[in-house]
C-alpha cells in the first residue's frame, strides 16, 4: 500500500496576473513546496491559484485542482495534474479541509469565505481541519481587526499562523506538521 504524501492547500487570487510580484512569489512557494514532497491542492483555476499550480508543477510535483460544476465555462489551469469537479462551494471546502495544511495568499472575498469558513470550522472541531497558514500583511492587519473589534477568544486567534512573505511557508508547515498535533492551539 502506498502512503499518501501530504498535501497542502493554497488559496489565493484568481484576479492576479503574471506582472504582479506575488504571482512569481506564488510560483516560487509552490515548488519549494513540491522539492519538499509534497502535494500542492488550489481552486484549479487562473490567478495565484495557476501560479502555484505551475511552480509546483515545474518542479516535478503533483498538482489538484477543485474546479466548479458551478463555472463550466473556466477550465482547469493546464499545470493541473488531477481535476477533481465538486459539486458547489461548500462541496470544494469539504475538499480543503482534507489537506494537512492550508495556506492562504493574497485574495479578495472568495479566499477570504473560504479562510474564515476553515477556520470556524477549525474552532468548532480542531482535531479534523487543517491548521491554517496566512502569508502577509494584509492577512496580518486582518487577524489583527478580528482580535480587537469582533468577540473572539485568543485560543481562536492562535488558530492561524501569520508569516510574512512566501518563502516563510515551507519552514512553517515543516514546524506545523513536526509537531503532529492537529488540535489547532499549538498553531499561533
Amino acid at each position: 500500500m502506498t502512503e499518501r504524501r501530504r498535501r497542502i492547500g493554497v488559496l489565493g487570487s484568481a484576479r492576479l496576473g503574471t506582472d504582479d510580484p506575488r504571482h512569481k512569489a506564488a510560483v516560487s512557494l509552490g515548488a519549494d513546496l513540491a522539492k519538499a514532497g509534497y502535494e500542492v491542492a488550489t481552486g484549479g483555476y487562473g490567478g495565484l491559484m495557476a501560479a502555484v499550480s505551475q511552480g509546483a508543477s515545474d518542479a516535478g510535483g503533483h498538482v489538484v485542482g477543485l474546479t466548479m460544476r458551478l463555472w463550466p465555462e473556466l477550465a482547469a489551469n493546464r499545470w493541473v495534474a488531477e481535476e477533481i469537479v465538486v459539486s458547489d462551494w461548500f462541496d470544494r471546502l469539504r475538499h480543503l479541509a482534507t489537506c494537512d495544511v492550508l495556506v492562504a495568499l493574497d485574495g479578495g472575498i472568495g479566499t477570504l469565505a473560504e479562510l474564515t469558513t476553515t477556520w470556524a470550522n477549525a474552532q468548532t472541531d480542531p482535531s479534523t481541519n487543517p491548521p491554517i497558514i496566512l502569508v502577509g500583511p494584509a492577512w496580518a492587519a486582518l487577524v489583527r481587526e478580528i482580535g480587537q473589534s469582533l468577540v473572539v477568544d485568543p485560543s481562536d486567534i492562535a488558530l492561524v499562523r501569520i508569516v510574512t512573505t512566501a518563502s516563510d511557508v515551507p519552514a512553517a508547515i515543516a514546524d506545523l506538521l513536526s509537531a503532529g498535533d492537529r488540535t489547532g492551539h499549538r498553531y499561533g
